[in-house]
Formats: structure tokens, C-alpha cells, sequence
């Protein structure tokens, strides 16, 4: 009798334990990524994946009107008073915001911040003026690297110049 109650509890048991491992949950919620738990740097960028994905029937008919994870937004000056007004400036806005709550140090595909996106996209709005976003430069090129290399130059000629002088 025992033994009968020990394998009923084991058969329980492994039951509830399938009945959970195969349980189609998901723990990420792809249409509102703010309420994702972003307590890891990866975590944070899929949620920030999430926001890039949400789309919007105002914008579907042009694609270079939405933002993708490459950062890219190309409206001509033709367009940009479709693009402003349309609706799709408003989406790009939210999805920014988004981006923002979720992820604040966010980096497109291309190394530019979202900040500059999004800075390029209001700004050319405002000024009612086309812009694209693809012509990001990254400031980490060689003239930083310069920049880099100037200050340990002179200190290293100077160091040379005051043993020289002074014999030390």
C-alpha cells in the first residue's frame, strides 16, 4: 500500500513537470515591451528590438518612412510634408519614446545613437526640410585617435627635453 501511494506521487509529480516544461508560455511581451523585465543589457536591447517592431498602419505604405533596427530614415523634401503630417512622424516619435524607456543608451545598426535619429527626425519637421539618417559618421575614427595619440607625444618630448636639460 505504501509503495502504491510513493509511485502515484512520482507519476503526479512527473506529470505536473511536463504539464509545466511544455507549457507555452512567453515571458516577453512583443506589443508592450515596457512591461518586459530589462534587468540585463540583453534584455534591454530586445526589448528595444520589441519597440522597433511595432508597426503602424499610418506608415505602411512607404518603406523608408519606418525605422528599422539599421537607423535608417531617408525622406526627400518632396515627402517630408507626407512624412510629417501623415502620421508616421508620430509613430517614429512613439517608437523613439519606446526606445527610450526601455533601452537608453540604444545604438542602431549603423553606430548612431537614437538620439541623433531621433534629433535629425524632429529637427527636419520643424524645419520642414528632407533628411537621411543613413550619412551617420561614427566620432570613434581616426581623428579622435589622433587626438589620442597627441597628448602622450608631447609629454613623452617633454619628459626627453627635462632629462636632457637637467641630467637627471
Amino acid at each position: 500500500m505504501r509503495n502504491a501511494n510513493n509511485t502515484s506521487l512520482v507519476c503526479i509529480s512527473l506529470g505536473l513537470l511536463f504539464l509545466m516544461l511544455f507549457n507555452l508560455t512567453n515571458a516577453e511581451n512583443w506589443e508592450q515591451p515596457r512591461r518586459n523585465d530589462n534587468l540585463s543589457p540583453f534584455g534591454g536591447w530586445r526589448s528595444a528590438y520589441f519597440c522597433l517592431m511595432n508597426q503602424s498602419n499610418a506608415c505602411n505604405h512607404k518603406s523608408n518612412y519606418i525605422i528599422t533596427l539599421n537607423g535608417t530614415l531617408n525622406v526627400q523634401d518632396s515627402e517630408i510634408n507626407e512624412f510629417c503630417t501623415g502620421g508616421c512622424y508620430d509613430h517614429t516619435l512613439l517608437i523613439f519614446k519606446c526606445i527610450q524607456d526601455v533601452k537608453r543608451d540604444f545604438y542602431f545598426a549603423t553606430k548612431a545613437p537614437y538620439a541623433f535619429v531621433k534629433n535629425a527626425t524632429m529637427n527636419a519637421c520643424n524645419e520642414l526640410k528632407g533628411f537621411d539618417t543613413s550619412k551617420y559618421k561614427d566620432p570613434n575614427s581616426a581623428t579622435s585617435l589622433y587626438g589620442r595619440m597627441y597628448m602622450p607625444l608631447i609629454s613623452t618630448l617633454m619628459t626627453m627635453a627635462l632629462i636632457a636639460t637637467f641630467g637627471v
